[in-house]
């Protein structure tokens, strides 16, 4: 389902759904060409990218790197969900950003504890030398 409560977006094919993730990421396609294909020209990479998201295109793919690359700096719901649709999933319910968000400073809370205890055992051990 899209973000705003909307209906389900669907996709003509996973071009459509790659499109559709970066004109919603707010980045511009030169944003995302920069990113795909580092240390080319601008214009180069934007040439690329723009050919390797049209199916009509047979001379420049995406490779597996760069498709993960699109969907961390897009949207990747788009690209998912295209997938689930496309093999016959349901699609997965996104996790609530605040409950995300809340897991990720639990487990790094976490992680901090155990480093600080951790500290004071060689802190300990080291004084029985």
């Amino acid at each position: 389902m899209s973000d705003n409560g909307q209906q389900p977006l669907f996709y003509e094919d996973p071009y459509d759904a790659l499109n559709k993730s970066v004109a919603s990421s707010g980045k511009t396609k030169k944003d995302i060409a920069s990113i795909v294909y580092p240390g080319r020209k601008i214009e180069t990479a934007m040439s690329l990218l723009t050919r390797a998201m049209t199916p009509e295109n047979t001379d420049v793919n995406l490779n597996i790197e760069m498709l993960f690359t699109i969907m961390r700096e897009t949207r990747p719901d788009d690209f998912l969900y295209f997938l689930c649709d496309e093999f016959g999933f349901e699609r997965p319910a996104r996790k609530e950003k605040e409950k995300f968000e809340r897991e990720i400073k639990k487990q790094v809370k976490n992680l901090h504890d155990q480093v600080g205890s951790l500290m004071k055992q060689i802190s300990q051990m080291e004084r029985m030398k």
